[in-house]
C-alpha cells in the first residue's frame, strides 16, 4: 500500500507544521517537548516581519519563555534538546563561578531553531535568550535539526543536500558528508545513538561510525514528512505529505529487509506522528484534527523475522487505528474542535497522550487516557465535548451573537405604513386662500392677481396689506425614512433606496441608521460603497451615510468576521483619493499666494487711478432718473423764483438808500 499514488490535496500545505489545523490556526510549527512527561510546548507563529517563538508551561498553561527572531528571520525548522551548562552559559554570578570552577555540568534544557540564513541558533529556556549559534558549512536554509541526549553532538541537513555533523560544545563542525539522494529534508538520531536517519522522496539508514548506508527504504509516493523511532530501535515509522498511510519500515541492521512491513491507515492526509518510549504504541493526527492510535504498530517485526514465508502477507496487510480520539464543541455536535499535536505521556503507565488544542493565542492542554485502568483494554472511539476556543481574548463573537438574540426584535409590517417614490416627489402647486378672505366660493373665478398670489409671483412689497400663504416641502421624519430604508433593503428596490440617499441633512441620517436593524447595516454599508465607487462625484453625499453607519454601529461591525475583505475595496479608494490631497493642498497653496499677490497689485492699482480721477475732476456728471429730473427742474424753478424777489427786494432797498442820501445831502446845504 506504500506505493499507491493520491492525487495532491489542494488544501494541505508542504510548510512544516504539526497539522493542518495548526495552520489554520496561524501556527508555523509546534512540537512537545521531548520528555516523558510534556511539560512544554513551543510554538511558533507569524509576527509582523519575523517568527515569534512562545514557550507555553503545559501543566500551568502560561507562558513561560517569549522570543522574536531578528528582523525579516525565519525559523525553518524547530527541535528539543539539552546542552551541557558548565557555567559559560549562565550569568555572571557567583554561584555560576563556583559551578564553572568546580568543572561540575548539568544539562540545560534548549531548543535549536533552524534559520532560514543557514544558521543554528539555541535557545535556553533557563537563561531566556540564545546562547550558542552554530554557522559556516550551510549557506541555504535549514531543513531539519537533532540532536544527542547530552548535547554534544548534532547532525544537521540543509537544502544544499549536505548533512553536517556539529560538536555543539566547541561549536564548530566535526565531519561532513552528501547526501545519497536529493531533496533530503528529515533527519531522525535512533535512541542508541548509533543510526540516523535520512528522509526525502527515499529512505536512508547511515552508521554513524563509519558513516555507510546500512538500508535505503522506497514506497512514500511524496516528500517524506515526518520521522519517528520505536522505543527499541528496531522499527522506523514514516508518514507523507499529502497521505494518508503511516509506514513501518524494519530498521534492524542485520537483516537486508528494505519493504515496509505494514501500513497503517486513516481516513485523512497525516500531519505527524509519534511512538511512545515505553511499548511499541504509534499515534498520528490527521489534518482534520484528528488522533488515530495503534497499540502495538511494530508488533509484526517478531512476526515477519520469525515467518518468513508470512512476510509478503503481513506486507500487503494495512491497519486500522486501534483507538480514535476527536473533541467536538459543546454548541454543537458535528463541530469538531481540531487537535494541533499530540505526544505520549507517562501518565497512566504510559496508556495516555498529551494533546493540545485551541488557538495560537492561548492553546490549551489536556492528558487523554485511551486505555481502561482496570481492565487495561484499549478504548476505540473517544469523543471528548469541550468550550471551542478561537483567537480573540475574549469571545466577542459569541457575546454579540447573544446581545442580538435577546435585544433582535421580529420585523412585523402589520403596523407599518407602506410609503413609495410618489411619497418624497415635490407635489404640484395649488392655490393658496388668503387670510383675509374667510371663505372662497368654488364656484366663484378668482382674479388673475388672486392666482400670481398663490404661485407666489406677484411681489409682496406692492401689496403689503395682503399677506400670502408659501407652500414648503416639509422634510420626512426620521421613523418614516427609516421604514422606506428597511423596504427598500428588504425588497432590493434601487428606486426606493435612491430616494432615501437624497436626504443629506446629517441629523436624519444618524436618527435613520441609529434605529436601523443590525441585518440591514452590512447590505446598506455594500450599496453604499458600490454607488461610491461607480461615481466619486457623489462621494460629499455617501460619505455621511457610510461615516455614521461606521461610528454608529462599530460595535456590531467589529464582530463581523469577514468584514475586512468585504471594505477592502472601500479601503483602497480611500487611500487612492487621500493620497492625492497633499499635491492639491501644495497646489491650492501656491494658486493663493499667487491670487492674494495679485489682489494687492490689483487694489494698488485701482486706488491709484481713483486718486488721480478725484485731482483731475472738476465737474462731476450724476446721471439722474426720469423722475429726478422733473424734481430737479421744480427746484431749479422755485430757486430762481426766490432770486426774482430777493432782486426786487435789494432794487427798492438800493433806492430808498440814495434818495436818503439826497436828502441828507440837501439839509447839508441848507
Amino acid at each position: 500500500m506504500g506505493k499507491v499514488t493520491h492525487k495532491r490535496n489542494p488544501d494541505t500545505s508542504t510548510v512544516e507544521t504539526s497539522a493542518n489545523a495548526s495552520e489554520n490556526a496561524g501556527i508555523v510549527i509546534s512540537a512537545f517537548d521531548n520528555s516523558s512527561t510534556a511539560d512544554h510546548f513551543a510554538l511558533i507563529t507569524h509576527a509582523i516581519d519575523r517568527h515569534r517563538l512562545r514557550i507555553f508551561n503545559v501543566r500551568s498553561g502560561t507562558v513561560s519563555n517569549d522570543y522574536s527572531a531578528q528582523e525579516k528571520e525565519k525559523i525553518t525548522c524547530l527541535t528539543w534538546g539539552y546542552m551541557k551548562d558548565t557555567g559559560d552559559l549562565q550569568a555572571n554570578t557567583v554561584q555560576a563561578f563556583k559551578k564553572k570552577k568546580s568543572g561540575i555540568a548539568s544539562l540545560s534544557r534548549v531548543i535549536a531553531l533552524g534559520m532560514y540564513s543557514g544558521s543554528i541558533s539555541m535557545y535556553s529556556l533557563s537563561h531566556g535568550t540564545i546562547v550558542k549559534t552554530l554557522t559556516g558549512p550551510h549557506t541555504s536554509p535549514i531543513t531539519d535539526f537533532v540532536m544527542n541526549k547530552d548535547g554534544s553532538k548534532g547532525y544537521s541537513v540543509a537544502e544544499d543536500n549536505l548533512i553536517v555533523e556539529w560538536d555543539i560544545e566547541e561549536g564548530k563542525e566535526s565531519f561532513k558528508w552528501k547526501a545519497d539522494a536529493k531533496n533530503v529534508r528529515k533527519l531522525k538520531l535512533s535512541h542508541d545513538e548509533t543510526k540516523l536517519a535520512t528522509a526525502g522522496h527515499t529512505i536512508t539508514l547511515w552508521d554513524l561510525e563509519t558513516h555507510n548506508v546500512i538500508k535505503k527504504f522506497t514506497g512514500h509516493a511524496s516528500a517524506v514528512k515526518e520521522l519517528s523511532f520505536s522505543y527499541q530501535d528496531d522499527v522506523l515509522i514514516s508518514n507523507a505529505e499529502d497521505d494518508r498511510y503511516v509506514n513501518v519500515w524494519d530498521a534492524q541492521s542485520n537483516n537486508t529487509n528494505s519493504n515496509n512491513l505494514t501500513a497503517l491507515t486513516l481516513e485523512t492526509n497525516v500531519a505527524h506522528i509519534d511512538s511512545s518510549s515505553t511499548e511499541p504504541s504509534v499515534l498520528a493526527v490527521t489534518d482534520d484534527g484528528l488522533v488515530g492510535i495503534w497499540e502495538n504498530a511494530s508488533q509484526t517485526t517478531a512476526q515477519t523475522s520469525s515467518a518468513g514465508n508470512r512476510r509478503k502477507m503481513m506486507r500487503s496487510m494495512t491497519k486500522e487505528a486501534d483507538a480514535n480520539i476527536r473533541i467536538v464543541s459543546t454548541s454543537s455536535q458535528d463541530t469538531v474542535i481540531p487537535i494541533l499535536a499530540a505526544k505520549f505521556v507517562t501518565d497512566n503507565s504510559g496508556r495516555s497522550i498529551m494533546i493540545a488544542r485551541g488557538s495560537s493565542i492561548k492553546p490549551s492542554f489536556e492528558v487523554v487516557k485511551y486505555a481502561n485502568e482496570e481492565t487495561g483494554a484499549i478504548i476505540p472511539d473517544i469523543t471528548l465535548t469541550r468550550q471551542p476556543i478561537t483567537n480573540y481574548l475574549i469571545d466577542t463573537a459569541s457575546i454579540a451573537a447573544n446581545n442580538l438574540r435577546t435585544t433582535r426584535k421580529a420585523y412585523d409590517e402589520s403596523a407599518v405604513t407602506v410609503v413609495g417614490n410618489t411619497d418624497f416627489t415635490i407635489k404640484a402647486p395649488t392655490l393658496a386662500a388668503n387670510e383675509d378672505q374667510e371663505e372662497v366660493d368654488e364656484n366663484t373665478e378668482l382674479s388673475i392677481e388672486q392666482k400670481l398670489q398663490s404661485l407666489d409671483v406677484v411681489d409682496t412689497t406692492a401689496t403689503k396689506s395682503k399677506k400670502t400663504k408659501k407652500k414648503t416641502i416639509d422634510t420626512p421624519a426620521a421613523g418614516s425614512l427609516q421604514t422606506v430604508l428597511v423596504q427598500a433593503l428588504h425588497s432590493n428596490d434601487a428606486g426606493l433606496l435612491e430616494a432615501c440617499l437624497q436626504h443629506t441633512k446629517p441629523d436624519v441620517i444618524s436618527s435613520t441608521v441609529r434605529r436601523l436593524p443590525t441585518e440591514y447595516l452590512i447590505p446598506l454599508l455594500l450599496e453604499l460603497i458600490q454607488k461610491f465607487q461607480e461615481k466619486p462625484g457623489r462621494a460629499p453625499a455617501l460619505l455621511v451615510w457610510i461615516k455614521s453607519v461606521l461610528l454608529i454601529h462599530t460595535a456590531y461591525l467589529m464582530t463581523v468576521p469577514d468584514l475586512v475583505g468585504k471594505l477592502s475595496n472601500f479601503y483602497q479608494a480611500l487611500d487612492t483619493r487621500v493620497g492625492v490631497f497633499p499635491k492639491m493642498l501644495a497646489l491650492r497653496g501656491r494658486l493663493d499666494i499667487v491670487q492674494s499677490q495679485v489682489n494687492v497689485k490689483s487694489y494698488s492699482n485701482i486706488n491709484d487711478k481713483q486718486l488721480q480721477r478725484a485731482q483731475l475732476a472738476e465737474n462731476v456728471y450724476v446721471e439722474l432718473d426720469s423722475d429726478d429730473e422733473a424734481e430737479a427742474e421744480e427746484d431749479l424753478l422755485s430757486m430762481d423764483e426766490d432770486e426774482e424777489e430777493e432782486g426786487e427786494v435789494s432794487s427798492e432797498e438800493d433806492e430808498d438808500m440814495e434818495n436818503m442820501t439826497e436828502n441828507e445831502d440837501s439839509d447839508e446845504e441848507l
